[in-house]
């Protein structure tokens, strides 16, 4: 049951309502001015999910605080003001994520086709895994594993024999003897695994000097395409500059509305502000 309200309170109520005018000062009145609109009537709307919607606050703030209108029409169009600059900006980051995502793809496509070793791998071809850091890296694990086997087995397989008559020059006799096929003595045995250690030691030397090389070559490439990449495409490029040039006419527009009704207001001019200025399109 509602709780019932005497004469003497209801009156009471009554003047204290009026005395409860709000601030008085020009600095209380400024403080409270935009309670209203505190978020930007437009706020829900503009701002993406991904996007802060703090700093688009500040930004609308900044606005009000700046242009300081006065009433809900010329509070509106502060709010224009700030939505369209917020889309525009918008524009340019999605220009710069498009640029950045072509550039990162670019480089991705080089580094891949860099790493495509698995042809010249499979047909052993020394001249060609030399030209890419990933079959200098390959050759360098062949050199590896044919050193193992030589310390722990003392003698060669059929893989690392065909490595080794791939890209140099060595004798029948001398890869039969590390076959095991022919019988030599442990000391010529031993000589000739010292000679194959000794060539595997400055061939991988070599492929360390080789990879510097390849390395800054292929940083150059990838720079070189990646940079291309960083030019968009006509249709894309024009996409994002009509938007542009469209949320540039917005902006001007609700500028120079402001201003007309700003100076209406002030007595300064009878300008009609329904009549917004004509930009070249």
């Amino acid at each position: 049951m509602a709780k019932l309200v005497s004469m003497k309170q209801r009156e009471a109520n009554r003047r204290n309502a009026r005395r409860s005018t709000g601030p008085k000062t020009v600095e209380g009145k400024n403080a409270i001015r935009w309670n209203a609109l505190k978020h930007g009537l437009l706020a829900n709307a503009v701002v993406l999910p991904q996007e802060d919607r703090a700093e688009y606050e500040r930004l609308w703030a900044g606005l009000a605080e700046s242009l300081q209108p006065v009433g809900m029409l010329e509070a509106l169009l502060v709010e224009e003001i700030a939505c369209t600059y917020w889309r525009r900006r918008r524009a340019v980051r999605a220009e710069a994520a498009t640029i950045e995502i072509g550039m990162n793809l670019a480089r991705i496509d080089v580094h891949l086709k860099q790493g495509e070793i698995e042809q010249e791998e499979a047909e052993r071809d020394i001249s060609k895994l030399q030209c890419t850091v990933v079959g200098l890296e390959r050759l360098g694990e062949v050199f590896d594993d044919i050193a193992r086997e030589i310390r722990h087995d003392g003698k060669l397989s059929e893989e690392s024999i065909a490595w080794l008559e791939a890209g140099w020059q060595w004798s029948d006799e001398d890869l039969d003897a590390m076959r095991g096929a022919t019988t030599v003595t442990d000391a010529a045995k031993k000589e000739l695994r010292e000679s194959i250690l000794g060539f595997i030691a400055e061939t991988q030397k070599k492929f360390r000097r080789q990879r510097k090389v390849v390395e800054a070559q292929e940083a150059t490439v990838c720079d070189q395409v990646s940079a291309r990449a960083g030019i968009l495409d006509d249709s894309t490029n024009e996409t994002i500059l009509r938007y542009e040039g469209a949320m540039d006419r917005k902006f001007h527009t609700a500028i120079a509305q402001l201003e007309r009704l700003q100076r209406q207001r002030r007595g300064e001019c009878q300008a009609d502000i329904s009549r917004p200025r004509s930009y070249p399109s």
